[in-house]
């Protein structure tokens, strides 16, 4: 597999104790977390232990999955979304409850990983139905958030929650106030801390205008670019 964050054509693999990371690409040292399964991958997507991947996104340090779908009869790889790391927000990993008595790892806690709270522009198909898509594909729709790196954990967290809110929109233009009305009690309940929603919306906003997912049309209105 080639990675998808520089120009490397193939990662090595980890050593078996390395936690949360699978891959390694030798060329800029992006780390990978691999899960697979037979089937179609659904909305949550399995995870391993709970513990080290949260505090992984705390630190802003998320390694990158792939989730790997495939045909058990046929031995064939079906699906295979990439996920970069910024876009798994600690609000997108959701907490299992702990293994059973009886179970071999008793009290073990896993963890999934919610796929439908992550905005499209951040489940990158590199194996879609079966069809290969075209690696410089992967990589441009790759390059086009990796600004979110380097921001920090609460910034990271509203600009991905904004921009999915922008892509389950109805309709391509939208005003301020519709947003508001959609988005705000949503956004302020999954970021408690803030008391100032309105000003962050208008915030990030600017800042996908500036990334040209959106244009403001003046007088509060805005239209979606893609």
């Amino acid at each position: 597999m080639y990675c998808a964050a520089c120009p490397n054509d193939r990662l090595e693999r980890t050593r078996g104790s390395t936690e949360v990371v699978d891959f390694l690409c030798p060329g800029c040292g992006a780390e990978y977390q691999v899960k697979a399964k037979a089937g179609a991958l659904g909305a949550r997507l399995r995870d391993a232990a709970y513990g080290p991947m949260i505090r992984r996104a705390k630190a802003n340090r998320s390694p990158h999955f792939a989730f790997l779908g495939y045909e058990r009869e046929r031995w064939r790889v079906w699906n295979l979304l990439l996920v970069p790391g910024h876009f798994i927000t600690p609000d997108v990993i959701q907490r299992c409850r702990p293994l059973t008595a009886g179970a071999r790892r008793a009290g073990w806690v896993g963890c999934n990983i919610l796929a439908n709270r992550i905005p499209a522009d951040g489940r990158l198909a590199a194996v879609d139905d079966g069809r290969v898509v075209p690696v410089a594909e992967v990589r441009a729709g790759w390059g086009r958030f990796a600004y979110l790196a380097k921001a920090k954990a609460d910034e990271r967290g509203w600009a991905v929650d904004v921009l999915r809110c922008v892509r389950a929109l109805d309709a391509r233009e939208f005003t301020l106030r519709e947003f508001y009305d959609r988005f705000e009690e949503e956004l302020a309940a999954r970021h408690p801390a803030n008391r100032n929603v309105e000003p962050k919306i208008r915030q990030q906003l600017q800042v996908l205008r500036d990334r040209g997912i959106v244009r403001f049309l003046g007088r509060g209105r805005y239209v979606v670019e893609e």
